[in-house]
């Protein structure tokens, strides 16, 4: 008898004779086989999706093995696939990354690293873009530096070709790549246009300096403040509203050719805060004040125009004035203004002779009555060659001759009937009473006087003051108060 071949179901043939039982074991097996196929927790049971997902696999596929593979790109049997080096050239590499590829694969810069900066730099590349490279702008010069600033520049170059393509547009980008430490020359070349900005540069320090070179070069205004040492050339500034040039708290700045007529109650120039400028064939017209010196000292030189209220104005300050000056009244408090030569030997070498200027900075009291105390004037205008000591009082001179010495000291709690004097004298004692004062009512008072004396090289100047009541004290106003000694002869 024979049998099927996947049931094994028994299949009589023609001779055999048919045996109920075989029939009845034929139906048993079929009823187990459907159950199973109709039944899905059926045992042994295989979806139509499972039978989908074997059907996709390719024979033999649980028998694969990773090949191994050389060439540009490389694999091993264990999965590990590398890409040799400089199979990926710079075209292949994101633009932004600027990264070269012939690094990539060799060790300095890896395959995974390259990933990550690829898909990193793209984010950040803007923010680079804004910051000065470091190649031209580090955070101190290395060497000699020159931009150019256009009308017709951008922002986007680099500053260093006087090319549309190459110069900055405004000064102002200028002055953003400029190092605050300048031990070199930094030159900014203008060129000739109007530039609508209000240029300011503030912090430098360092042994060079900065240099703005405008030609026929239109601004609203320039500022320097807290600047070691900046000149400035060929700016005309336009501004009504402020001073048209300033300097602020310290530092050497010079001005040539510059240009300030707008009509305005501003002033033309402003040096304040102990700075030191040199103002030479300026141009200052139709302004409250030409120059204004607040506490520094100017050097004005061969400048012109016409139409201020006051041509030069000193608060505290010194100006010197040679040569031709703007138009308008000279007016003073508390400072000096001397024109060309300051010495009788008819020469210009005043920067040559001890000159200082000083003022007190705090209250002093005469604790006792009928007592000589030294006065301290420690906040110094100028000294040109550093012959007064702030921290004593006391001015050396540094060759025999002439000097003219000038006191002032104003003591704000006097009564009626108090006696205060003023003396000049050597650093340990007075000599020569400069002023005597015995006001009929309370009030503030000043003692202030002059004496040309003659002074032997070394020899010691300070300024005394004695009252005839205890506890009097002193007011440090810079106005009413100060201590200066010039040679004259």
């Amino acid at each position: 008898m024979k049998t099927t071949g996947n049931l094994n179901l028994k299949k009589p043939e023609d001779t055999d004779l048919v045996n109920i039982d075989d029939l009845n074991g034929n139906m048993d097996i079929l009823d187990v086989e459907v159950v199973k196929q109709a039944s899905a927790t059926e045992p042994g049971r295989m979806s139509a999706a499972d039978k989908a997902k074997l059907n996709g696999i390719a024979a033999g596929a649980n028998k694969y093995t990773h090949p191994n593979h050389t060439g540009d790109v490389t694999s091993t049997g264990d999965g590990v696939t590398a890409i040799a080096p400089g199979v990926i050239v710079n075209a292949d590499v994101n633009a932004a990354a600027a990264i070269d590829a012939s690094k990539i694969g060799t060790g300095v810069v890896s395959n995974t690293e390259f990933g990550y900066l690829d898909g990193v730099t793209s984010g950040i590349q803007g923010q680079l873009n804004g910051k000065a490279g470091l190649a031209t702008t580090p955070q101190q010069t290395t060497a000699n530096l020159t931009y150019y600033v256009r009308t017709d520049g951008n922002d986007a170059n680099n500053g260093l070709a006087n090319t549309a393509g190459g110069a900055f547009k405004t000064i102002g980008k200028a002055i953003n790549v400029i190092p605050q430490i300048v031990n070199h020359t930094v030159a900014v070349n203008v060129a000739a246009g109007t530039y609508a900005e209000d240029v300011l540069i503030e912090g430098t320090a360092g042994k060079g300096y900065v240099a703005f070179i405008g030609t026929a070069a239109t601004i609203n205004s320039f500022v320097a403040g807290r600047c070691h040492r900046v000149t400035v050339s060929g700016f005309t500034a336009t501004t009504t509203s402020k001073a048209g040039f300033s300097v602020n708290d310290g530092g050497k700045i010079d001005f040539t050719n510059c240009v300030i007529t707008a009509a305005s109650s501003k002033e033309g120039f402003v040096i304040q805060g102990g700075a030191v400028s040199g103002i030479s064939s300026c141009t200052i017209s139709n302004r409250s004040v030409g120059i204004v010196s607040n506490d520094s000292v100017v050097a004005s030189v061969n400048n012109a125009g016409s139409g201020n209220t006051t041509g030069l104005y000193t608060n505290l300050g010194l100006i010197y004035e040679i040569g031709t000056q703007p138009g308008g009244v000279i007016g003073v408090n508390g400072g000096l203004i001397t024109s060309g030569v300051i010495n009788p030997w008819g020469d210009n070498t005043h920067t040559q002779r001890p000159f200082f200027y000083a003022r007190p900075a705090v209250v002093q009291t005469l604790t006792a009555a009928n007592t000589w105390y030294k006065l301290s004037y420690p906040l110094e205008n100028a000294d040109t060659l550093d012959n007064y000591d702030t921290s004593t009082g006391v001015f050396t001179a540094p060759a025999a001759g002439i000097y003219c010495i000038t006191g002032s000291m104003l003591f704000s709690n006097i009564i009626s009937g108090d006696e205060v004097k003023l003396a000049i004298g050597s650093e340990d004692t007075p000599s020569n009473v400069l002023s005597y004062v015995k006001p009929g009512a309370s009030a503030f008072i000043s003692t202030s006087g002059s004496l040309t004396v003659s002074l032997a090289a070394g020899q010691k100047i300070a300024l005394w003051s004695e009252s005839s009541r205890a506890n009097i004290t002193t007011s440090p106003d810079g106005n009413y108060a100060y201590f200066t000694i010039t040679r004259v002869a």
